[in-house]
């Protein structure tokens, strides 16, 4: 998947933007809770962007502890994330690179 998106620049911007901003950003309940973004943080934290990269790809998750709520919607996370990074400009198209 990270092959059709531009993961890495995205970590970068979730990594470096504090918090109060990212929560004004992203979290209005459809689909995106304070749930997710909880769940979001607890991610970054805990990876470094190729970590972050590969966890995108298979849609899973790195070993952080997780709150019966977080459980509960690790299933739909994934693609909830994606819809909101969507929506958000933040999930843009992978540039292409030329092989020699």
């Amino acid at each position: 998947m990270s092959q059709q998106y531009d993961v890495p620049n995205l970590y970068s911007f979730l990594h470096n933007t504090p918090e109060g901003g990212l929560r004004k950003m992203f979290i209005d309940n459809k689909p995106f809770s304070e749930t997710h973004f909880n769940l979001m943080m607890k991610i970054v934290r805990a990876c470094n962007e190729s970590q972050f990269t590969e966890h995108f790809d298979k849609q899973d998750f790195p070993k952080v502890k997780m709150g019966p709520a977080e459980i509960k919607l690790k299933e739909k996370f994934w693609a909830d994330c994606m819809v909101t990074w969507n929506n958000r400009g933040l999930l843009t198209p992978a540039v292409a690179t030329r092989a020699a």
